[in-house]
């Protein structure tokens, strides 16, 4: 969308996104830091299959995609600043179809998140070297899917538009209704936009018990509490507009 033109002559960029947790008439945002970069990856560890009763002449994929998956943990516990956020999954394990045969192959699949966008390329290369080191302690080797390569950056909120959103917001719904939003590790593709241009990514909550919108929007049981809408196409008005005549250029006498 970017490269065809989608933002245009855009100086700004906001967005909103519902919060299941934060109560209907309030929003929540925060500068810096806000949504996750997430990237996944696929390896295929190939060894020697063979007979299970002459392990010796094998070479166990199963065993090496094992020491993999104990070794992977240790990149976070040991090598990540502890004052920082990431998360390694390992999320599937594939391989051998039969109780008395070593496999030739095992499939690891999984997801990363960080913080922010650098830390993020480091684990992922840290995550293809602990692999393709496991696999080679264990005899076989580790190929990596390229189709996994595909990463989006985090979501990093401008320290002045986060503030015009608190600003504006506070006009619109009432300073009590104004919160500094927690950091997630979820994800939201609105980063490639503010690589572009300064922008931020903020929550407007729906929680409302009486009419059960209490459940999260990826929840079978998802109901949105309706009244919200009004209210968000109020306030993107509002920012689009106070942010218009603030900076629009004066008019020549």
């Amino acid at each position: 969308m970017i490269k065809v033109g989608a933002l245009g002559d855009a100086e700004v960029i906001f967005g909103m996104h519902i919060d299941h947790e934060t109560p209907t008439g309030s929003i929540a945002s925060r500068s810096g830091p806000f949504l996750a970069a997430v990237c996944s990856f696929e390896a295929r560890i190939e060894g020697k299959g063979g007979d299970a009763a002459e392990p010796h002449t094998n070479a166990d994929p199963i065993l090496a995609a094992s020491f993999s998956i104990l070794a992977l943990q240790q990149l976070i516990s040991r090598e990540l600043d502890p004052l920082d956020s990431q998360v390694l999954s390992v999320t599937t394990v594939k391989g051998g179809t039969t109780l008395n045969l070593t496999p030739s192959h095992v499939v690891l699949r999984g997801s990363l998140r960080s913080l922010t966008t650098e830390g993020l390329k480091q684990l992922r290369k840290r995550v293809k070297e602990v692999i393709e080191g496991q696999a080679a302690v264990h005899r076989c080797n580790a190929y990596f899917d390229r189709t996994e390569d595909y990463l989006l950056p985090a979501v990093v909120n401008d320290e002045v538009m986060h503030q015009h959103v608190m600003r504006v917001g506070k006009l619109v719904l009432g300073p009590e209704n104004i919160l500094i939003a927690n950091k997630v590790m979820a994800s939201e593709d609105f980063a490639f936009y503010q690589e572009v241009i300064p922008g931020v990514m903020f929550s407007i909550g729906i929680r409302n018990e009486l009419v059960g919108s209490v459940h999260s929007p990826h929840s079978p049981h998802f109901f949105l509490d309706e009244d919200v809408l009004p209210i968000g196409a109020a306030l993107h008005t509002a920012l689009a507009e106070i942010y218009l005549d603030e900076h629009q250029n004066p008019t020549l006498p």
